[in-house]
């Protein structure tokens, strides 16, 4: 019946498992097997049946193990490459969540690993989709590696990862070669990140003070005013959120504070005026997110600086990651000048803290990972002929969207780069390999060809930034296999 039914490296799924007289059948028949079974005492004689399966038939595969689920809101933590996360296997719905029994199959396990960060149209949640579509392989193949959710997941004997963007690039080899200098930079930024919660506290004269603004004892000219001579009585305290190593370099944060402070003040009021009274949790957390936007902005201003991008590498690095935690959403936006301009991230950030993930970047299992990992900063095409995949190997192309928002980290990727890149992987490359990519009429008929497997699916977009991208598109898992 699986022979008849489904063809080699597809899923078989028996939602009443029994004994798993299916799942051996299919593991035999190189199929990848997903059971389900309510009765305990079936379900444990199936695991035996389908763990013995594969003993003896393929001892590469790794046995399977009941899956630990992760959620995504706890504390970073590293898992054994036998673990893996809920949003691989097990988001299958909103009502889905799988019981500590439950157990699966498949030929390529999760890494256990996350994504090193935050990247525009990072796949970590395409992750259920592209797993179970892999092949075997020997080698992993990544030319627009972005936030590393796929590398990071993949599990191989050697990985050759790419990005045109050198900031990105950067960041890799600072984790890869544990570079103190960019620790010691990130450390103390986000030292300063919760030196502002104690710059609020000892200054709880800001709560008071809107509080007098609502309750109309004061005017807003008035709460301007105070503001203003706050931020000039306060500048030491203010510079000491940063530390002295980072307070003597060029500094906007007093001005940003002031700035912000009555901003963030005047908004709250209007708000208040048109809903209803903000609680007093409300009240502070917003005064806090515009001490904390304060401090981002300053950092923005140095990340822009190209004067430190060249003299010191490591803290324009410490920056980058610093800036892709907490501005807005993630993005990367420039200006027409070429500067980063996208705000922050708002109360939702406030909470946010690197030292989780600087410790995740200096675990064993990530340095283990990167042990086997080749980085390089070059196109494409250049990465693809200089490290030539083989017939062996596995390619995974995230590649831009052919959108009118296709600006890389301020590298254009055009139609003509589309045009390329296709041309490349259907005619040149021997390797077997999967696409990612938004579906447009352009990029459907480049790839609409002999050999070529084209299937959908939907995906939601969290953030629409000035409605540049629709909130819910399709997507294309492209494969030559």
């Amino acid at each position: 019946m699986i022979e008849i039914a489904s063809n080699k490296g597809d899923i078989i799924f028996d939602p009443f498992m029994g004994v798993g007289s299916t799942g051996v059948a299919a593991l035999e028949l190189d199929r990848r097997f997903i059971g389900v079974e309510l009765d305990e005492s079936y379900f444990l004689a199936a695991k035996k049946r389908i763990e013995d399966s594969l003993a003896i038939n393929d001892e590469q595969i790794k046995m399977p193990k009941t899956y630990k689920v992760i959620d995504e809101e706890e504390e970073m933590k590293v898992s054994d490459t036998s673990v893996a996360y809920q949003t691989v296997f097990w988001e299958l719905d909103d009502f889905f969540r799988p019981e500590p029994h439950m157990s699966i199959a498949i030929r390529h396990f999760a890494s256990g690993l996350q994504p090193l960060l935050k990247w525009p149209g990072g796949k970590e949640k395409e992750l259920k989709y592209i797993l179970p579509n892999i092949p075997s392989f020997k080698r992993y193949y990544e030319p627009f590696v972005g936030g590393g959710s796929v590398f990071m997941a993949m599990t191989a004997n050697e990985y050759f990862i790419n990005d045109f963007s050198t900031e990105l690039i950067t960041l890799y080899n600072n984790i890869a070669t544990t570079n103190k200098d960019f620790y010691w930079y990130a450390e103390l930024m986000d030292k300063s990140w919760k030196k502002c919660v104690k710059f609020f506290n000892d200054n709880r004269i800001l709560v008071d003070k809107y509080l007098e603004y609502r309750e109309e004892r004061i005017s807003k000219e008035e709460l301007k005013t105070f503001v203003h001579n706050f931020c000039i009585s306060k500048e030491g305290e203010i510079l000491a959120i940063l530390g002295r190593e980072l307070a003597s370099l060029p500094s906007i944060i007093t001005k940003e504070m002031e700035t912000n402070l009555f901003r963030k003040m005047s908004r709250m009021r209007e708000l208040e005026i048109e809903k209803h009274l903000l609680p007093d949790k409300d009240l502070e957390d917003n005064i806090e997110t515009a001490i904390k936007s304060a401090v981002y902005m300053n950092y923005r201003y140095l990340y822009n600086d190209y004067h430190i991008a060249d003299s010191t590498p490591s803290l324009h690095s410490a920056l980058f990651f610093f800036i892709r935690n907490y501005a807005y959403s993630g993005m990367f936006r420039y200006s027409s000048k070429g500067e980063f301009n996208v705000p922050y991230g708002g109360i939702a950030y406030n909470s946010k803290l690197m030292a989780k993930k600087l410790s995740y970047y200096r675990s064993k299992p990530l340095l283990n990972h990167f042990k086997d990992t080749k980085i390089y900063n070059l196109d494409f095409e250049e990465f693809l002929r200089r490290t030539n995949p083989t017939e062996e190997d596995f390619v995974f192309l995230d590649p831009p969207y052919d959108s009118e928002f296709s600006t890389y980290a301020q590298n254009a990727f055009t139609k003509a780069d589309q045009e390329r890149l296709a041309n490349y992987m259907i005619n040149e490359c021997r390797a077997k390999w999967m696409m990612i990519i938004k579906n447009t009429d352009f990029i459907y008929g480049l790839y609409n060809k002999k050999g070529i497997n084209i299937r959908t699916f939907d995906k939601e977009y969290l953030v629409s930034f000035m409605n540049r991208n629709d909130k819910k598109v399709t997507h294309l898992l492209i494969t030559n296999y």
